[in-house]
């Protein structure tokens, strides 16, 4: 197999390899079979992508007897607890005696996030790849093995980390997607550079144009780079015991809770994550860890991708959406909080005075 540039995930009880390439998908059922998951795959994918890619998934699986498809609602919908019953439903119907099944998770981090939960509860547990379809996906969810599904209460409250067996990343995906899913995942690759890449995170400034115009190297540096990342801190901490992983949640406890208190439906992943963000660099600089200078530079790099540094919330509500994220350990505020671009800190035990004063300045720093 030519031009595949595969990353290995270290774990002590499941390694896996990530494979990167342009036009991989034509190639994954021969990679599959090599990894013997069973007899029988089951595509989770959701109507979107099963729309723009409907030929191309008959062709290289469907029209293959040993491959079913089942598809869920677009969006943060697909990940509630009725469409996780109802697909549990269609795969036992499909799970007859002599079938040994595993699961394709083809889609954004949505499908990812439900597809891969279903496979760590199925019969307690069964195989499951991953085929990210977003630059959000690509560069983040489907690596790491979190799953998980939403109540009305809180986003990913239900989950397990399960990983994959694999995961096949093909950058020609991204060129189905308008620049407002593009942009989702940006906010996730500026993530990256604020926690652990300071070079990176000047790359993405400096080539932020021919990143949105989706020029093929800078892409491929900026899909390479997150996930060599992702990957190397996973691979230290893959059950988040020792705080190593918990710095990937840089933004996103104010971003989830964001989500879970506008009902999912509207404000998307990444638009929440660059809010979040703003929100830490808010508190980071009322906790005193970093200097307004490197406070600024957050604002500054999610503005000239276009992202939104702007919302309307209730700062009661949100705390309250806040108060449910599971990354509040035993009743104490901890948070992932900005020291300099490159560098941040899990910082526990901040005072809940703190954290509503930093909800009601955002506004103004944004």
């Amino acid at each position: 197999m030519q031009n595949i540039k595969i990353i290995k995930l270290n774990l002590k009880h499941n390694p896996y390899n990530i494979y990167i390439g342009n036009n991989l998908l034509k190639k994954i059922p021969q990679y599959i079979s090599k990894l013997n998951l069973g007899n029988h795959g089951i595509i989770i994918t959701s109507r979107q992508v099963g729309i723009l890619y409907k030929d191309r998934i008959k062709q290289i699986f469907t029209k293959n007897k040993n491959y079913k498809l089942i598809t869920v609602v677009d969006g943060e919908g697909a990940k509630s607890k009725q469409c996780l019953l109802r697909v549990i439903e269609k795969i036992v119907k499909i799970d007859t005696l002599g079938k040994r099944i595993f699961i394709v998770c083809l889609g954004g981090g949505v499908v990812g996030d439900l597809g891969g939960f279903i496979a760590s509860i199925y019969k307690r547990g069964i195989p499951y790849i991953q085929i990210p379809t977003t630059l959000l996906s690509q560069i983040d969810s489907s690596i790491g093995g979190k799953t998980a599904i939403d109540l009305p209460q809180a986003k990913n409250i239900l989950g397990s980390i399960y990983q994959p067996k694999a995961v096949f990343i093909d950058p020609v995906f991204l060129k189905t997607l308008g620049s407002k899913e593009i942009k989702e995942g940006l906010a996730e690759a500026i993530k990256y550079g604020v926690i652990k890449d300071k070079a990176f995170f000047n790359f993405l400034k400096e080539n932020h144009k021919k990143i949105l115009k989706l020029d093929t190297i800078s892409i491929g540096k900026l899909i390479s780079v997150c996930v060599n990342i992702k990957v190397k801190i996973v691979a230290q901490d893959e059950k988040e015991k020792k705080g190593i992983r918990t710095i990937l949640n840089f933004g996103h406890s104010f971003a989830h809770a964001l989500e879970s208190a506008s009902k999912y439906g509207k404000i998307t992943h990444g638009k929440a994550v660059s809010l979040g963000m703003l929100y830490t660099a808010v508190l980071s600089l009322l906790l005193n860890k970093c200097s307004l200078n490197q406070a600024s530079q957050i604002p500054a790099i999610i503005s000239i991708f276009g992202l939104s540094t702007k919302i309307r919330f209730n700062a009661l509500t949100l705390y309250k959406a806040l108060s449910y994220d599971k990354k509040f350990i035993s009743g104490k505020i901890r948070m992932v909080i900005l020291r300099e671009i490159g560098k941040v800190e899990v910082v526990e035990g901040i005072s809940p005075k703190i954290v509503k004063n930093a909800l009601k300045k955002m506004t103004r720093f944004s």
